[in-house]
């Protein structure tokens, strides 16, 4: 291994720069193209980007020198674009004087006395295209990029060019001609260059510069591990046969499929991204990630330890294919929501990511990948056991039990499903008609109302409409602060029959409002003036503010609440709040029942 500070035209007499395939897509964003340009500008004497791991390839004699790139494909692909991007924004004459500084850095020949150039830097497949048609552009008969037509949808590669183009145009032509001589001056030694050779151990030097700080996803560290182990017990050619059709296709085949994996989602208080919720998931299943042990800082780490175990090329491709066969129930099974999604009751599955997305409750993720997989052919057993996995979230949701434990219970569950069934006891119907007096969470209330919604839809066939988008806001009926405008309190007596004191009687009050049967949806949240008004103003509104009737869509505000005040009935108090809760409490235990064996 030999460091050595480089100017970046050291690239000038290289011949292919090859990002490996097993490396990382481009990834770099608006922040790093402003940063890297305002470091350029601002800092005259040059700017240090930090260091690059390169690797000689062995080629025969007479083949053009290959680079493998173990590091720093980032800053060398936006630095060639940069360069590129200089030199499009140049007038005709300047173009014509720097194109040969130009193709020396950014494109190759197969010998010296040949007319054919090719990309100097080799990505992989998802890449490729982008970046090859950016440094191309408008060369020997080419066309041009329209930069108007890209957007964000675009490939990043291509958003940089844009970026770069637009901030230089912006620039006079003397910055401009300053900055390429700037990047391509044998003076300014702005990379260190860490060349190894073939008996130096590049996974070791890359994951000591990534714990030094280079932030790679879990992900990434897991492939670059994996790959670099089968190269070992196999070579080169059958490890990028095997990444083509497994890692490769699964993961990486076109920008909508790295979006997807890309793609974050809350678990608990952190955000994960698809990919590494499904590799997670994996590790839990094959019982090499405890949760009672281990914490999501040690994942790459343990799956580097398990690969290493392999001793085999045939082992490695197992688990290789084992990984993308979870993938590939993880993306057909776990589904993604937006406010365009219509719930219906009838799709149970769908219910339960939906309670457990809203619950922000990724846990038992890996058991549901579990199911997926080991009862793929028999569908109904997965819908109970999922059925039973809902009922258990729920039912401790309501009655307010401990989530601390469900790490270890989803590792039971995967040893053994029908444990779910003894879960199941520790929760009685008694614990629900309680959790259903006393609901401080905003969020589990409109979880619990829009589902007994959509039950009474599917339950009875006068409703025409049986799928509803989750776009409802709770309101109490009986405000929180009721102090101003609901005076009247029926009187009110204990169990043993003697008649509630004044403070008792407000105190009983107080806590009725958070029964469930105070709260419903509304279409669209009431005027804030509203609501604290009384029970005819809420309902009515007032003037231009429209009141709970102009918005009441769903069963459980129409036909609870609406129907009986149109009839009449213009009051709202403790006695419809316990009546009511005892209705929703029936359906509550009527949707996620538990019969104890």
């Amino acid at each position: 291994m030999e460091a050595r500070e480089k100017e970046l035209k050291f690239l000038a007499t290289e011949g292919k720069v090859i990002i490996p395939f097993f490396q990382r897509t481009y990834v770099w964003e608006h922040e790093n193209w402003e940063n890297l340009l305002e470091g350029f500008f601002s800092k005259p004497d040059g700017h240090f980007l930090g260091s690059i791991i390169l690797k000689q390839i062995l080629t025969s004699s007479g083949e053009p020198k290959k680079l493998e790139v173990v590091d720093g494909q980032q800053r060398l692909t936006t630095l060639s674009i940069l360069i590129k991007a200089l030199y499009d924004t140049f007038p005709q004459g300047l173009q014509q004087n720097s194109k040969d500084e130009m193709r020396q850095v950014l494109f190759s020949k197969l010998s010296s006395t040949s007319s054919d150039y090719y990309v100097k830097i080799e990505h992989s497949q998802v890449d490729k295209e982008a970046y090859e048609e950016v440094i191309w552009a408008n060369i020997d008969g080419k066309p041009p990029i329209d930069i108007e037509k890209i957007d964000e949808k675009s490939h990043r590669i291509k958003q940089c060019y844009k970026y770069f183009c637009e901030t230089l145009n912006a620039k006079t032509v003397e910055e401009r001609i300053d900055l390429f001589n700037k990047i391509l001056n044998t003076k300014n030694k702005m990379l260190v260059v860490i060349d190894l050779v073939e008996k130096d151990d590049e996974q070791a030097i890359f994951d000591t510069l990534n714990t030094a700080g280079v932030r790679l996803t879990t992900a990434e560290i897991v492939k670059n591990a994996l790959y670099q182990k089968i190269i070992e017990k196999s070579d080169r050619e059958n490890a990028i046969n095997l990444y083509k059709n497994t890692w490769e296709k699964t993961f990486l085949f076109d920008e909508e499929t790295v979006k997807y994996w890309e793609r974050e989602k809350i678990t608990g208080r952190l955000k994960r991204d698809n990919l590494e919720i499904l590799l997670h998931s994996v590790a839990i299943i094959k019982g090499f990630f405890d949760p009672d042990k281990h914490t999501l800082s040690d994942l790459s780490k343990l799956y580097k330890e398990e690969i290493q175990k392999e001793e085999s090329y045939e082992k490695l491709k197992t688990f290789v294919n084992e990984i993308i066969e979870y993938a590939k129930i993880y993306r057909d099974k776990f589904p993604d929501f937006d406010k365009s999604t219509l719930f219906s009751f009838e799709d149970s599955v769908t219910r339960l990511f939906h309670i457990l997305e809203e619950l922000e409750i990724s846990t038992f993720h890996p058991f549901i990948l579990y199911v997926f997989k080991k009862f793929q052919d028999r569908e109904e057993e997965i819908k109970n056991i999922l059925a039973n996995l809902e009922r258990f979230v729920v039912r401790r949701m309501i009655a307010r039990q401990e989530t601390k434990n469900y790490n270890k219970y989803c590792k039971e569950f995967i040893n053994n499903h029908k444990s779910i069934l003894e879960k199941l006891k520790e929760t009685t119907d008694q614990d629900i008609s309680n959790g259903l007096r006393k609901i401080t969470s905003n969020k589990n209330a409109t979880l619990l109302l829009f589902w007994v919604e959509l039950y009474r839809k599917h339950k009875d066939n006068k409703y025409d409409t049986k799928e509803l988008k989750y776009a409802y806001s709770l309101e109490h009926i009986m405000p929180q602060k009721w102090e101003e405008h609901w005076k009247n309190i029926p009187e009110k007596y204990k169990l043993d029959g003697s008649k509630m004191t004044d403070e008792e009687s407000k105190k009983d009050r107080y806590e009725k409002v958070y029964w469930i049967g105070n709260m419903t949806l509304l279409r669209s949240s009431l005027n804030s003036a509203l609501r604290n008004y009384t029970f005819e103003e809420k309902m009515e509104g007032e003037g231009r503010k429209k009141g709970i009737k102009a918005y009441a869509d769903l069963s459980i505000t129409k036909d609870d609440i609406v129907e009986p005040y149109d009839k009449g009935d213009k009051n709202w108090d403790e006695n419809k709040i316990e009546e009511r809760t005892n209705k929703l409490g029936e359906e509550i235990k009527e949707i996620w029942n538990f019969q104890s064996e």
